[in-house]
């Protein structure tokens, strides 16, 4: 087609061409192939690109002359060379792809560059082509952009996906989500899933465009039709928080298979979950170990996590304690906090491994550092006993002053009688009752008991007044947020 389109536009040559190319040209629409190359060979002999160009038509495919594509392309390089531009870009064409001769990105160049320059858009696409790819030429995404602009602008759907694409991304010029949501709108109604899915990407995150969940919603079902897996795991993300759509966490999940299915690794960690919680499909231990673990393989931390924490439960898997430390581990040193706590409280208490209190230390420090109660609490303990770190008292009684002001009963208890005794602490008779007695006021059966009776004994040592401002101040008490 497009090769009949290209002799078509010759049409208008033929008037101002040599006798001979208009009469070879009238009978080559009719047919007369040979008769046709006679004429052109004469007007070529005397300089016309226009024949030279249809005797390398003539030779290249094979009409009133053997086939020969050698003979054709030294015909379209002659043509080309006096400057007919559908030689330029037929010569550019055939040495693009390879047919006829072999592909050289090089001479695939060198001929659309003037095709370029006198506006074929076609060429100009090609040629912007060349320079992002940097093949043929230096790679220059200044020069692809400036091409791919020309042929945009005179409407190759080609060139206005990929100039947009250079917008979006920045490369070659500076990054414009406004111009790069303008050039991908064409291809996008034309049915092009890529565009549509982006337009969709913009649209939900307001880049280039006013924020719009339900046009967001429109061009990524456009571009999930067409089974593209990135549209169809943002078409689940939509559905499973009702943006842009009624909330329907069983669309979310067809979607979100639909592009798991595609190895769309952000579509693993929330069918994930959904297996996990049962949203929108019946809960399923084992599918949920199933896309946590793909998550998992791909990079994601939290899906490490998750996966670690089934490994130490045994859901959906058999239960493992080393496996569980492997995954936790991997996800604590990505800065998973709870995967630190976790690991932690793996090696305090040797599930699944060798009791390690100093594994446990370091690892339950990121947390308690970040507010983590429990950690500070066990993290108090440690320095208190010396299991795993040196005895410190001071460290001790500052880990446990900060998970008691948020209301751990333990770390209140072990607080109390810190101060009691001043270890770590100065001595505080006053304050050492009023965390014994928040402690004793939560904690029940023996442990409750225990704690009772040191508040009493403390209790027993104060002076009336001293006990009545005690109990003041714990009544009066509340944890930190």
């Amino acid at each position: 087609m497009r090769r009949i389109l290209v002799l078509a536009s010759l049409l208008a040559f033929c008037a101002g061409a040599a006798a001979e190319t208009h009469k070879g040209y009238q009978a080559w629409t009719k047919g007369d192939f040979k008769t046709a190359v006679e004429e052109f060979r004469q007007s070529a002999e005397q300089g016309d690109p226009l024949a030279m160009f249809f005797l390398g038509e003539a030779h290249y495919n094979g009409r009133g002359v053997v086939q020969d594509f050698a003979e054709g392309i030294k015909w379209y390089s002659q043509s080309a060379g006096k400057g007919l531009v559908e030689a330029q870009e037929t010569l550019g064409g055939l040495y693009f792809f390879g047919k006829g001769v072999a592909q050289d990105y090089a001479q695939a160049a060198k001929w659309y560059a003037p095709a370029a320059k006198q506006g074929k858009a076609y060429p100009q696409y090609l040629l912007g082509y060349l320079y992002d790819q940097g093949k043929g030429v230096a790679q220059d995404h200044a020069q692809a952009a400036e091409w791919y602009r020309k042929a945009a602008e005179l409407g190759n759907v080609d060139a206005q996906e990929a100039l947009a694409s250079l917008l979006f991304f920045g490369r070659g010029v500076k990054q414009d989500y406004t111009e790069a949501a303008k050039w991908y709108r064409k291809p996008a109604e034309e049915g092009r899933a890529y565009p549509q899915y982006l337009l969709g990407w913009m649209s939900e995150q307001g880049r280039g465009v006013q924020p719009d969940p339900v046009e967001a919603a429109k061009w990524y079902r456009k571009a999930a039709d067409q089974n593209d897996p990135r549209a169809q795991a943002s078409l689940g993300f939509l559905y499973s928080s009702g943006k842009g759509v009624a909330q329907d966490p069983a669309e979310a999940v067809k979607w979100l298979q639909k592009a798991a299915t595609q190895n769309e690794s952000s579509a693993y960690s929330s069918l994930a979950w959904a297996y996990y919680q049962g949203k929108g499909v019946t809960a399923d231990p084992v599918e949920a170990a199933k896309w946590f673990r793909k998550s998992a393989d791909d990079g994601d931390a939290q899906a490490k996590y998750m996966l670690g924490y089934l490994y130490e439960d045994g859901k959906g898997v058999t239960a493992d304690g080393n496996e569980a430390a492997k995954w936790y581990k991997q996800a604590a040193e990505a800065g998973v906090a709870e995967a630190q706590e976790s690991l932690g409280a793996l090696y305090f208490f040797g599930k699944g491994v060798t009791q390690d209190y100093a594994e446990a230390a370091k690892w339950y420090k990121a947390p308690a550092e970040k507010g983590s109660t429990y950690a500070q609490y066990l993290l108090g303990y440690l320095y208190e006993e010396g299991k795993g770190v040196a005895q410190d008292s001071a460290a001790a009684a500052k880990w446990y002053s900060l998970a008691a002001e948020k209301g751990d009963a333990r770390a209140q208890s072990h607080l109390g009688w810190m101060l009691w005794e001043g270890k770590g602490v100065p001595q505080d008779s006053v304050n050492a009752y009023v965390w014994s007695n928040l402690a004793a006021s939560q904690l029940s059966g023996e442990e409750g008991d225990r704690v009772g009776k040191v508040r009493d004994f403390i209790a027993s040592k104060l002076q009336p007044d001293q006990l009545a401002r005690a109990q003041e101040q714990a009544r009066n008490w509340q944890p930190k947020k």
